[in-house]
């Protein structure tokens, strides 16, 4: 049997961070100069699932991993879904160009690829919105309380308007936006920051529900200003994002300092991007000065530095 390659892209929100989690819409976009490739192939003459990640240096069978490592419980959740009792013997080749614990979609697209892989090796024609429910299922272990937001818009592979328990819905982008990803180079661990917004909220809970409805406003007029092309006045309200996630206690002095770095040289706004306590700011800028804010960020701390086109894309079910 050939073997079986499928590559999908990170990702970034734009809007809406932990507010999403509790019901409150966020906006997404797929990020496609970074991507994560993993290839199936068949060991015809083995017993076990042989996992290796080239990132990592890890070369692992999966009989030798904890019950809740992560290849274990992913691959579990896959063949669960497609009711299959006996493990076939593979080769998984997992490489990737998206970093780790920084907010743009690491864990969520090993979900979505795995699932893709593993299912189109064996031959199950599964559609995005099974794919998409099955990556979910993956991203719960992960994470605990995921939103969904993550796996859906890597599924998709389109610019997204999410609410929790709702169909997604896809933007209608009137004119490309250019976006900014800068890296702090901090990680942090996107469970443990949820965790403590959560522990927060529990025991403020009338000031952090103010802070995610303000949260969830911006998100939905973001979404008309995606719509109409207005990317002047998109920016300022990314900024106020920033804000209001300062304000969650998620953020951190270099996140910070990278948002008024773009900003100061030209963005027309920017914000922490993912959980936070380190990771991306992401920043919406103009073509004429897209290469000096680059280089300012650089110059400035940053330890990686893209620029990326984002526009609405064709549907793919």
């Amino acid at each position: 049997m050939p073997s079986f390659s499928v590559s999908v892209p990170g990702k970034t929100i734009l809007f809406g961070e932990h507010a999403v989690i509790y019901g409150y819409p966020a906006i997404a976009v797929p990020l496609d100069f970074i991507s994560l490739n993993i290839k199936i192939s068949a060991r015809p003459s083995e017993s076990d699932i042989l996992i290796i990640n080239k990132n990592k240096g890890e070369k692992v069978l999966l009989e030798d991993l904890k019950p809740d490592h992560t290849y274990r419980t992913a691959i579990n959740s896959i063949f669960n879904a497609l009711q299959i009792k006996r493990l076939p013997a593979l080769l998984i080749g997992i490489s990737s160009t998206i970093p780790i614990s920084s907010g743009l979609g690491s864990s969520a697209a090993f979900a979505v690829c795995l699932t893709r892989a593993i299912s189109g090796f064996l031959g199950f024609k599964l559609n995005n919105d099974q794919i998409n429910e099955i990556a979910f299922k993956i991203e719960s272990y992960q994470h605990g309380t995921p939103s969904g937001i993550d796996n859906t818009v890597i599924t998709y592979n389109e610019p997204l308007f999410f609410k929790k328990g709702y169909p997604p819905s896809f933007l209608e982008i009137k004119s490309p936006i250019i976006l900014i990803i800068a890296d702090t180079g901090l990680r942090s661990i996107t469970k443990e920051t949820v965790a403590e917004v959560k522990k927060n909220k529990e025991a403020n809970p009338d000031v952090f529900n103010k802070i995610f409805e303000e949260i969830g406003n911006v998100a939905n007029y973001a979404k008309k200003l995606l719509e109409a092309g207005d990317s002047e006045t998109l920016g300022k309200l990314m900024s106020k994002n920033h804000t209001l996630l300062k304000q969650l206690g998620v953020s951190c002095g270099e996140l910070d300092h990278m948002v008024e770095i773009a900003v100061s040289n030209g963005a027309l706004g920017a914000k922490l991007c993912g959980s936070g306590k380190g990771g991306n700011i992401v920043a919406i800028v103009d073509d004429i000065r897209a290469e000096s804010i680059k280089s300012a960020l650089l110059k400035n701390g940053a330890i990686n530095c893209f620029i990326s086109k984002i526009t609405a894309k064709p549907k793919v079910f």
